[in-house]
């Protein structure tokens, strides 16, 4: 029976809800909240963990997404290494130690799971993300005692999210050829027009996938398993979303008020007359507020997400928000279109739904009521603490 838990603490948003989630159901949580330098070979980090495991007698260590240090670390002193994935595509994934005993990879994404599945990972399990039941009561609560939030945060559509114009687009940046950059160009163009499969990595040529490689800089290096082919379609991906984002921002805000919540400002010409920019939302102390006070927001899947429920998706729902989505296979499996939330399929669509919901605030209202309702009974983060580790336990017997 594992009790007690040594968490690594980087940030990871709802990294401290889930801690107290596992408290909740008796588990003692000891944080670890050092800087990891070097995911294979930081010293200090592993003599600092290590000493942790040792002296507080650690049963098992857990984290958000993948560190194949702690994997080695874990490895080694013979208890399970437990990861909760909601990246994709998440680079650590493709290290060496993915195949390690101890390790139980819980991944967000069904596509995702079977390719890690795939490259050798022993314990890998498909597993929603999930939220905090109390969310809503406790926005209620808050707004009751100050008011003004509720205003502060009103909107007509709101955006909250990467933009992927900046630094982490590598192939916006990179000098392709002539030939590369066309046939690119295609890929994305057809890619844009259709939701719930990815045809990139099928329609890469070889040549196209090493330019892009090199280019981008993608290689990880020789601790890392090598898959170019997915490398390359995801650097693609990351500029689909981009274009797709700022294409939905421009339409939609050319024809109503739109705010914006990002790290990145957008090019003006991909500002419509309505669009406000307010720059980063704090996870805990502003986007509950958003999500709750706007009328519609939209959640704009990236294009390296292939199945899976963004945690977007969930928060909006969690706070009582209603939420416009691309369709998502994962979505249209857990929720009902038109009932717990809306999907859209196309710009025609999303403009037509927009426009629809906007002008009927009762229809809007009763799908947000029942997604909020959904998610509480089914995605409740401490009863998914609690089947996560019954789920490790039950596999170390």
């Amino acid at each position: 029976m594992i009790k007690r838990v040594l968490i690594y603490h980087w940030g990871a948003l709802g990294d401290n809800a889930f801690v107290e989630s596992l408290r909740s159901i008796g588990m003692e949580c000891i944080l670890f909240s050092r800087k990891m330098e070097d995911y294979h070979a930081d010293g200090e980090y592993a003599k600092e963990m290590l000493a942790l495991i040792h002296e507080k007698c650690v049963e098992a260590v857990f984290s958000y997404d993948y560190f194949p240090l702690i994997s080695m670390l874990c490895n080694m002193n013979h208890i399970p290494y437990v990861s909760w994935v909601y990246d994709c595509p998440m680079n650590t994934l493709m290290s060496g130690t993915l195949g390690n005993e101890y390790n139980y990879i819980f991944c967000f994404d069904a596509w995702y799971t079977e390719r890690i599945r795939e490259l050798g990972a022993k314990h890998i399990y498909h597993f929603p993300l999930a939220v905090e039941n109390n969310v809503l009561a406790m926005l209620r609560k808050k707004e009751i005692e100050m008011p003004e939030l509720s205003e502060k945060y009103k909107c007509a559509i709101s955006f909250v999210g990467n933009m992927y114009n900046g630094e982490k687009n590598r192939l916006r940046r990179a000098e392709l050829t002539e030939y590369t950059h066309g046939y690119v160009e295609g890929l994305i163009k057809s890619q844009m027009l259709i939701y719930g499969y990815n045809l990139l990595a099928d329609s890469l040529q070889p040549q196209v996938v090493e330019e892009i490689v090199d280019k981008c800089e993608l290689k990880l290096g020789d601790n890392y398993i090598s898959n170019s082919m997915q490398m390359a379609a995801d650097a693609i991906g990351i500029e689909v979303t981009a274009r797709e984002r700022e294409q939905v921002i421009k339409v939609l805000s050319d024809r109503h008020p739109l705010t914006l919540y990002s790290s990145y400002s957008v090019e003006k010409t991909v500002r419509g007359q309505h669009l406000q920019e307010k720059g980063y939302a704090d996870y805990e102390s502003e986007m509950p507020f958003i999500f709750h006070n706007s009328k519609i927001n939209l959640n704009i899947t990236s294009r390296t997400i292939q199945s899976g429920i963004p945690k977007r998706v969930l928060d909006i729902l969690a706070c009582g928000g209603f939420c416009l989505t691309n369709y998502q296979p994962e979505i249209a499996e857990y929720f009902e279109d038109g009932v717990d939330l809306v999907m859209y399929s196309g710009m025609a669509d999303l403009v037509a739904k927009a426009e629809y919901y906007l002008d009927h605030e009762e229809e809007r209202i009763a799908i947000a009521e029942n997604g909020s309702r959904k998610v509480r009974e089914e995605f409740d983060l401490i009863k998914r603490a609690a089947q996560m580790w019954e789920m490790v336990m039950e596999s170390c017997k």
